[in-house]
């Protein structure tokens, strides 16, 4: 099967007819797909739409059932985990493991480090190493300038959600996937977090499924519905919010706005 390409050049992320079932229960079906490098895309669908399950597959959690994934040209479909990684994807979840006993900077020290196991052999932090320079450039970049020496368990839900995104950050990705940055954060945290997505580097392409309606539209380019593991609607953040379709099963009479 011939490479799609925009003006040339490979799709970040282009899935064709990508469907996962579990037994006889199709979660995603005929989902297709096609995000640009340093696109913005918001995947939006009320609960059970399949988007988690969507992300699962793209990323490689789970095997595709059928269709295609290819990232920046390479056919993905089948490959493990590791290899999608090391072709630029990176992912956070709804449900993050952070070690609350560290600090901020010493948190995104190890991710920069590349650090699995053994990281009480690379702490504390050395003053003239490079890699703290990065930590600390990531800790502002997800907003955290000023929580750097903080602990972790010390942090906010929201700023514990900025510091997800400055891990996935960590080894410059090209393909960011975010899993409902905005769950349970308190009003006054969500303009913060839609701030950071606007000002993630363009290199990346972003793709994030979000309940949070405003803060999807606001960040992204362009809008995937889906709905009972089917693609309901597609299109820019205004042609998505005037779709009939779209109002009926998922925006609703509280969303009409």
């Amino acid at each position: 099967m011939p490479v799609n390409t925009i003006n040339g050049e490979p799709y970040a992320l282009d899935v064709q007819g990508v469907g996962r079932r579990f037994g006889e229960f199709w979660a995603i079906e005929d989902v297709t797909l096609k995000v640009r490098p340093g696109e913005r895309r918001a995947i939006l669908g009320p609960n059970g739409a399949g988007k988690t399950t969507l992300f699962n597959v793209i990323t490689g959690d789970f095997p595709a059932s059928s269709g295609t994934i290819r990232m920046f040209g390479l056919d993905v479909t089948t490959a493990p985990v590791e290899k999608r990684i090391a072709h630029g994807l990176r992912r956070t979840y709804q449900h993050a493991l952070l070690f609350d006993g560290l600090t901020v900077a010493e948190t995104l020290f190890l991710a920069v480090c590349g650090v699995a196991g053994g990281w009480r052999k690379i702490l504390p932090l050395r003053r003239d190493d490079e890699n703290r320079d990065r930590a600390i450039e990531l800790a502002h970049r997800a907003g955290l300038g000023d929580q750097i020496d903080h602990q972790v368990e010390l942090l906010s839900h929201g700023q514990r959600r900025q510091l997800e995104i400055g891990l996935a950050l960590a080894e410059d990705p090209t393909l960011l996937l975010l899993d409902e940055p905005a769950a349970g954060l308190s009003p006054a945290e969500r303009p913060k977090l839609a701030e950071l997505l606007r000002t993630l580097p363009d290199s990346v392409a972003v793709v994030l499924i979000e309940h949070d309606m405003d803060i999807a539209l606001q960040t992204s380019q362009s809008v995937t519905v889906l709905h009972n593991g089917r693609m309901l609607a597609e299109g820019t953040p205004q042609d998505v919010m005037k779709d009939a379709d779209v109002h009926r099963v998922y925006v609703g009479g509280s969303h009409g706005h």
